[in-house]
């Protein structure tokens, strides 16, 4: 039997037995006039702006996407039927039957229903329904473009996470949050329920039955206090019992700060001790898939392939991730900075690329129109979608950062939107403005230099180099679009000795002055933009890794030579 696209349990922190994958084809059909026409055929969960979906058309504003499959399941007694989707763009209205029963916004984060009473006995037909404007309107949309060039892709549509069913009992766990404690060797833990009162469950630890409270924090002691690392990628497991409800989850024991080094400089520390975060920066774009990887396998070789080259960190650049992807990173061992997707209206470039060339300062309070941010409703709108991708991945042990705001893109009311984030997550570090039109607020000095060496400046906070690289290298051609890197090289032996000698100026020479981190432009190619480590189909390593590998090891060296590394 053919495997269905991604058939690994969606959500690894929430993990049940009995659930039914509902991805494979589905009847499809786009329309200026919404009807259904159901011509075609798509294969979920790619975009159907993806060769992989079997469609391979962009979807323009005015369109109507519908999608439709059949869907046999037997219902029984005192069980409850969800329904689940990871992520469809934009806006969605989901029928059992012709009966509609959710309706979604937000192209990026998951959303769930009880459709028990809305099936029959023996199945049901699922229609969804989905348009999206991408950049024609200010929503959350990262880098989707409608005229892709340079930095700017193609963007994606409709239904581009998995879609799945499970059967629970009638009253279930809905979510569970773990917060670990690293100075306390404990882990906060809650179970909230689809039961508002408090009631009793049972949690399997370490070998122990340690009876919990639900929808009430729980604070567990660890028997033995196992620090994760990238180099040590140490995850606790554990099981909660809540009635018939058995779910599987699991959390890592760290601790993310800023502090103060015994030579004066703010660093960031890892467990308690100065931890240089030596980074790429990935898009996560797919040649055949575009914004869906092809399998899970693919999203292990990107870390893996990652962790090879000698990097600890990856900056998941203005997108969200499948769970299954942190899942990865959480336990191969990888930092991960997550940035909030940008929204907003149509960007000036006098103020989000002109700052490369010249710096600027503008304040994103007193400019909310150079910031194309006018609109007050779509302020709200943006501080509530960063709030609940915050509450998304606060369980997820490798994200380390959360990043705000990137090159101005849409930036308002930075130092507002990070103390909302603080106040509901006081466990990660925050850069409020990566690159330019930093509000002089925060733990970091956040810089991109791509142009010119990187100097440190006077600025007492933590120095960060967030972006810089981009080295490129010939390759296809990507629809006839113009080839887009920040400088050339002739072959991947020339890349490599550039990219080396790039971090010994800009990177090793500036950590004793108190550079922090440093992310690389990037892990792979995209589209018309060839400046990745690997190619976009992922075939071809442009890099030599041994040689990337040893400026890992001259950084760690710098920092030992230097004492860095010794305890706070």
């Amino acid at each position: 039997m053919e495997r269905l696209p991604h058939d690994e349990y969606p959500r690894p922190q929430m993990r049940r037995e009995g659930w039914t994958n509902l991805n494979g084809y589905w009847d499809f059909s786009s329309t200026k006039d919404g009807r259904e026409e159901y011509s075609e055929k798509i294969l979920v969960p790619f975009p159907p702006e993806s060769a992989k979906s079997g469609i391979g058309r962009m979807t323009m504003p005015d369109d109507v996407l519908w999608y439709r499959r059949a869907v046999h399941v037997e219902k029984k007694e005192d069980t409850r039927i969800l329904l689940h989707f990871l992520a469809v763009d934009h806006a969605c209205d989901v029928f059992i039957d012709e009966r509609r029963i959710a309706h979604h916004e937000g192209g990026y984060l998951p959303f769930s229903t009880d459709i028990t009473e809305s099936i029959g006995k023996n199945g049901f037909m699922l229609r969804v329904r989905v348009t999206d404007p991408s950049d024609s309107m200010a929503q959350p949309r990262g880098k989707q473009c409608l005229k892709p060039a340079r930095i700017w892709y193609t963007p994606f549509s409709g239904i581009w996470q998995d879609v799945w069913m499970e059967e629970v009992p009638e009253y279930h766990v809905v979510n569970i949050l773990s917060v670990p404690n690293y100075d306390e060797a404990c882990v906060s833990v809650t179970v909230k329920t689809n039961k508002a009162e408090t009631e009793e469950a049972v949690m399997l630890i370490e070998g122990r039955r340690i009876g919990i409270r639900t929808n009430l924090a729980n604070n567990i002691p660890l028997l033995e206090k196992r620090a994760w690392s990238p180099e040590d990628p140490y995850l606790y497991s554990f099981k909660i019992v809540y009635g018939r409800d058995e779910v599987c989850s699991y959390f890592g024991l760290r601790k993310f700060s800023v502090k103060t080094d015994g030579s004066g400089f703010k660093r960031l520390f890892l467990n308690n001790r100065p931890y240089f975060h030596h980074g790429v920066l990935d898009q996560g774009y797919w040649k055949d898939g575009l914004s869906t990887p092809p399998d899970d396998d693919s999203m292990i070789r990107d870390i893996t392939e990652m962790k090879e080259m000698g990097f600890n960190t990856i900056r998941k650049h203005i997108k969200i991730e499948c769970p299954r992807w942190y899942y990865h990173a959480d336990r191969l061992g990888m930092l991960v900075w997550q940035d909030i997707p940008n929204g907003g209206g149509r960007y000036k470039a006098s103020v989000v690329t002109a700052p490369l060339f010249i710096g600027s300062f503008l304040s994103d309070r007193r400019h909310r129109r150079l910031f194309a941010r006018q609109d007050r409703n779509e302020r709200e709108a943006f501080v509530s979608f960063t709030l609940d991708v915050v509450a998304h991945l606060l369980g997820c042990t490798s994200v380390c950062m959360w990043v705000l705001f990137n090159e101005g893109w849409g930036q308002f009311d930075s130092a507002d939107l990070k103390a909302r984030v603080e106040a509901l997550d006081s466990t990660r570090t925050i850069d409020h403005a990566s690159g330019w039109h930093d509000q002089g607020i925060g733990d970091f000095s956040s810089r991109h230099v791509y142009f010119r060496p990187f100097r440190m400046g006077r600025d007492k906070r933590c120095a960060i180099l967030s972006e810089f690289g981009g080295f490129g290298l010939d390759g296809e051609d990507a629809e006839g679009r113009k080839k887009f890197t920040y400088k050339d090289s002739r072959d991947g032996r020339h890349l490599t000795e550039s990219i080396v000698r790039l971090y010994e100026r800009d990177v090793v020479g500036n950590i004793p002055k108190g550079l922090s981190a440093s992310i690389y432009t990037q892990l792979s190619d995209v589209e018309q933009e060839k400046n990745g480590l690997l190619s976009y189909d992922r075939k071809s390593v442009k890099v030599e890794k041994e040689a990337l590998r040893r400026i890992r090891d001259l950084i760690d060296q710098t920092l030992n030579l230097k004492n860095i590394m010794s305890p706070s």
